[in-house]
């Protein structure tokens, strides 16, 4: 049979070699990790873009200082790079939000990269250098940090449109104020909600706790009288011949106990539904 645990090829296993599972799983982990952290994003970018191309066909000037203000479709150049030589350039003007959530969406990728590297990695910190040590305490603050700050930014744009919408409502009743009056439902909802899960939470806390306290009694009740049973016993089978008027007092003690015990016993048997 093989030694090396069923993550071997072949039907007797090459002894050190992983199995195409195991290759697989390692490989799906840090691609779900990508799909989570960086395309999701694009999300963010891909309405902050919308944003720019509202701005520029509708209310840009032709020139925003002696820039051509940049629409989506200029990502889609036959040469990207000359798109970025504009850009670095000054020749293409972005509004200040788009281009600030533009940087923020880099960062953020490079930030996941580094740190979804280190924790692939799973270096040892306590053998690491101190130097190292304190390298890799900072990136994984850092990354948290910016994480929180990312989300930030997405709650904040959220409110805004949010606010938009319901001012175009007001402003334009019968074409705004279906979304307007989904989205007052929408947070409504969820904040009912969240306020009925936290309750319920709460309570199902408080009777797992009041649970566990009668279950933990219960067990310790149960091993007092299992000692004071064997003590009584003892006590019964000394004092049979020598003292019948005390071992009828053990006896009397002993099915007392035993009635406590069944009791106690059933209490458990129905647990954390009682």
């Amino acid at each position: 049979g093989s030694s090396c645990g069923g993550r071997c090829f072949g039907p007797n296993g090459v002894h050190g070699l992983p199995s195409p599972s195991w290759y697989a799983i390692a490989a799906a982990a840090p691609f779900f990790h990508l799909c989570i952290f960086v395309p999701l994003p694009l999300l963010l970018l891909v309405f902050v873009m919308r944003v720019q191309d509202l701005w520029a066909v509708t209310v840009a000037p032709p020139t925003v200082h002696g820039a051509e203000p940049e629409i989506s479709l200029d990502l889609f150049r036959p040469n990207f790079f000359t798109l970025l030589q504009q850009r670095a350039s000054g020749d293409l003007y972005l509004l200040p939000l788009v281009e600030g959530v533009l940087y923020e969406w880099v960062a953020v990728c490079i930030a996941t990269l580094v740190r979804l590297l280190l924790y692939y990695a799973d270096v040892d910190e306590k053998a690491c250098p101190p130097m190292a040590r304190y390298l890799i305490r900072g990136v994984r603050y850092a990354y948290s940090a910016l994480f929180t700050l990312h989300i930030w930014l997405y709650c904040s744009l959220a409110m805004m449109v949010c606010c938009w919408v319901v001012l175009a409502a007001a402003l334009d009743p019968t074409r705004f104020l279906a979304f307007g009056t989904a989205i007052l439902t929408t947070v409504s909802a969820v904040a009912w909600w969240t306020s009925a899960m936290m309750r319920a939470a709460r309570r199902f806390r408080a009777w797992v706790r009041t649970a566990l306290d009668r279950m933990l009694h219960t067990r310790v009740r149960l091993a007092a009288l299992a000692i004071q049973r064997a003590a009584l016993i003892e006590d019964y089978q000394r004092d049979t011949l020598a003292d019948p008027a005390a071992a009828a007092v053990a006896k009397a003690e002993l099915e007392s106990l035993t009635a406590e015990e069944k009791r106690l016993r059933a209490v458990q048997g129905r647990g954390l539904w009682q």
